[in-house]
């Protein structure tokens, strides 16, 4: 691991494979019930309740390119490039970016529980919206409160 970048080489690591691991799982679960297809109930159970994995083909493709750009970022420092710390970089803002989005959906499903009382959403849960981007997102953010002092335009 290259000088104080081995931190980062292993949150990159660690990240781009959980990111586009998820996001394959979220890809395949969305195509497979837009096509009809349905998985055995023990799984579709653990990949909706456990891993909190909604099928959805577009949120899923979000996820790989969000894994996309931190295996990329490992795969330079770990080469001895310092420039992939910029993919790093890119990879908690752009998982920062939508988890701020989905945080923002879930609020306004707060809003329509809570303050307009819309019947559509009798029997919402918080837990109901909460999606890899979020708890994901949240890594991240820790991340970044980390290390928010090394990001310049030397390193």
């Amino acid at each position: 691991m290259k000088g104080n970048n081995g931190h980062k080489i292993v949150f990159a690591l660690l990240m781009g494979a959980i990111y586009t691991l998820f996001g394959l799982i979220q890809l395949i679960t969305g195509f497979s019930r837009s096509l009809g297809i349905s998985a055995p109930e023990t799984l579709s159970r653990f990949i909706a309740d456990v891993l909190f994995i909604p099928p959805d083909a577009i949120g899923g493709f979000v996820l790989v390119l969000v894994g996309s750009v931190f295996i990329y970022g490992f795969a330079e420092l770990h080469s001895g490039k310092d420039e992939g710390i910029a993919y790093v970089y890119v990879g908690i803002l752009l998982s920062l970016i939508f988890a701020g989005i989905y945080v923002l959906a879930a609020f306004g499903n707060v809003l329509e529980v809570y303050l307009l009382k819309n019947e559509a959403f009798a029997g919402w849960s918080i837990l109901d919206d909460l999606r890899p981007e979020i708890y994901l997102g949240a890594v991240s953010l820790v991340a970044y409160l980390q290390w928010k002092d090394h990001f310049d335009i030397e390193n």
